[in-house]
């Protein structure tokens, strides 16, 4: 799945790290980017984030064709210096011409176990009866 439950906790982690609005903001883009298992069509690492500064510029208010403006590569790099800092997220690749870098996302992202529900047991209305129940 799709960075569901990655972004679920991030919202608790974000909050117990007290990232900042800008950290927060690009916290939960990276969540809800990456993979939450290995389960997935390319078979890629759970919680990686790889797009490029130009997306994070994106998520952090930079539209186009601004997000490719320095002013952009500057508020991500501080963004994403937050993060690494506060301990949110890992450099797993530094970028460099021609290919992106990529984090790991310090995030559980495992799928929660179902709840079952239980169901109430069904009364022999009658058989009370018989024994004298009045409803």
């Amino acid at each position: 799945m799709v960075g569901l439950y990655a972004a679920k906790n991030a919202v608790l982690v974000a909050a117990q790290l007290d990232l900042g609005h800008a950290a927060t903001r690009l916290f939960l883009h990276m969540a809800l980017e990456c993979w939450d298992d290995w389960d997935n069509p390319g078979g890629m690492a759970p919680r990686r984030y790889f797009a490029g500064r130009e997306s994070s510029a994106i998520a952090l208010g930079f539209l186009a064709p601004d997000n490719g403006s320095d002013r952009a590569f500057q508020v991500v790099k501080r963004t994403v210096k937050e993060l690494l800092t506060k301990g949110a997220i890992e450099r797993v690749r530094s970028g460099h011409a021609g290919q992106t870098a990529e984090f790991e996302l310090l995030v559980d992202s495992s799928r929660p176990p179902a709840v079952r529900r239980r169901l109430n047991p069904v009364v022999d209305l009658a058989s009370k009866r018989e024994k004298g129940v009045n409803f």
